[in-house]
């Protein structure tokens, strides 16, 4: 289902109901949403060459282990890498089919709740979010002009984090504790991963035009 056809298809009441119990938002943020949700009706979905699919995934915080995140992460058939998609336009989004799998695990309200939250990383109107993420398109362009030049001034991670006052003051046994902590987190989600995508972390996804 094109997230186009699913916007039209869900409540916008259920819709917030999942979005306040998950990110703890206030009434403002009610209407904020409601203005998103009512833009996008508007809006035409963007034909995507490769076709592109979203998927959510529940997935448990490796720096929490006992709490729990929504991941919201696109994919491309034939590639086994995850996309981040907040940069995006919001009619490209609207082009892409949302995995089959995460609406029948989560349901159709919960997961356009975790896409609208993905979808305003850079603002509540599509203007918004075009102009900030050019403008950051523009900064990584910039950067990676310096690094490919040797203009760039480049610090090691260490350094710059002791910079910053954050130095690390864990004993070796608490970073062997903490890695032990991110395999078993890691290998945890992994299994999540399978069941939403299929054995080998991808679905077989029926090719579309996006439109």
């Amino acid at each position: 289902m094109l997230l186009k056809n699913l916007i039209n298809n869900v409540n916008y009441n259920d819709v917030w109901a999942v979005i306040e119990k998950e990110y703890k938002l206030g009434k403002d943020a009610c209407k904020a949403y409601e203005a998103v949700f009512e833009e996008l009706k508007t809006l035409k979905a963007k034909p995507c060459e490769p076709p592109v699919t979203s998927v959510v995934a529940r997935l448990q915080d490796w720096l929490s282990p006992h709490e729990f995140i929504f991941d919201v992460f696109g994919i491309i058939d034939g590639d086994s890498n995850h996309y981040a998609l907040e940069m995006n336009t919001w009619n490209e989004w609207l082009g892409y089919d949302i995995l089959n799998k995460s609406i029948e695990v989560y349901g159709q309200a919960a997961v356009l709740a975790h896409i609208l939250y993905e979808m305003t990383f850079f603002g509540f109107s599509s203007k918004a979010v075009n102009k900030r993420a050019e403008k950051e398109r523009k900064f990584l362009e910039k950067s990676c002009e310096e690094i490919q030049s040797g203009t760039a001034k480049l610090m090691n991670f260490e350094d710059f984090m002791n910079k910053e006052g954050c130095i690390d003051k864990r004993t070796p046994e608490q970073k062997q504790k903490e890695l032990r902590q991110y395999r078993e987190v890691a290998a945890k989600n992994e299994i999540i991963f399978k069941m939403l995508l299929g054995k080998n972390g991808h679905p077989a996804i029926k090719k579309h035009n996006c439109q």
